[in-house]
């Protein structure tokens, strides 16, 4: 299955849907463009499908200049090296999650996929809010640690890249290493707390949603939400 590749906000985003795992990569392009410049973007959670990616880059005319990840599972870190590789750009990953990254092959055997991957040399962001200034945009990264210990919200404009953290329709509820579903139910209550609810989620399978109609319409969110015990 070849990777789909999806328009969105006026021609400023493109979302490639990786043909293995279903992982979304997004391509976001420049906010300003001084005359006589083309577009540059960055590039959120690059997976497994170079093919795709690297169509999506070709036929956007976008030069990518940085990457960034919202956690360090394969399927959002696989295409990090080649990108790095091809177009000498900076890779950043919430320092909380090189543990995941370095994880990669060892869960891509245990998922039975034949491929394995390298990894870049990770630009790596620390705990606590950090502020990337990239395109003419401000790139804010909020931990939303349970996914993995370093999940991370990338929030920038009104767009909210979440990773597997949030999800517009359902949950992302598994056993992998490092997930902690009590430590995840936290990280969303804190979020909820201050997110404004016309923030559009573009998350890391799926299709985008706002906070206000992922709070309407995610019935198996709501439930997790309101347990008071382990998932």
């Amino acid at each position: 299955m070849a990777a789909a590749l999806e328009t969105l906000l006026n021609g400023a985003l493109l979302r490639i849907t990786n043909a293995d795992f279903h992982s979304n990569t997004y391509l976001l392009a420049s906010a300003h463009v001084p005359p006589g410049q083309g577009l540059d973007c960055v590039i959120v959670d690059p997976g497994l499908d170079r093919a795709g990616l690297e169509a999506a880059i070709a036929a956007s005319g976008w030069r990518p200049v940085a990457v960034l990840c919202t956690h360090g599972h394969f399927d959002h870190v696989g295409g990090t090296a080649w990108l790095q590789q091809a177009y000498g750009l900076p890779v950043y990953l919430s320092a909380a999650d090189l543990k995941q990254a370095k994880l990669s092959n060892f869960l891509m055997a245990a998922f039975k996929l034949k491929a394995r991957i390298a990894l870049p040399e990770f630009s790596l962001v620390q705990d606590g809010d950090a502020a990337l200034a990239l395109i003419g945009r401000h790139f804010s990264f909020h931990p939303l640690p349970g996914h993995t210990p370093g999940s991370a919200a990338i929030l920038v404009d009104g767009l909210m890249f979440s990773g597997d953290s949030l999800y517009a329709r359902r949950t992302a509820l598994s056993k992998l290493p490092g997930e902690d579903h009590e430590q995840l139910r936290r990280s969303l209550r804190d979020l909820f707390a201050w997110i404004a609810g016309d923030v559009l989620v573009l998350p890391g399978h799926g299709g985008s949603a706002t906070i206000d109609e992922i709070h309407a319409h995610n019935e198996e969110l709501r439930a997790f939400m309101s347990a008071t015990h382990p998932a």
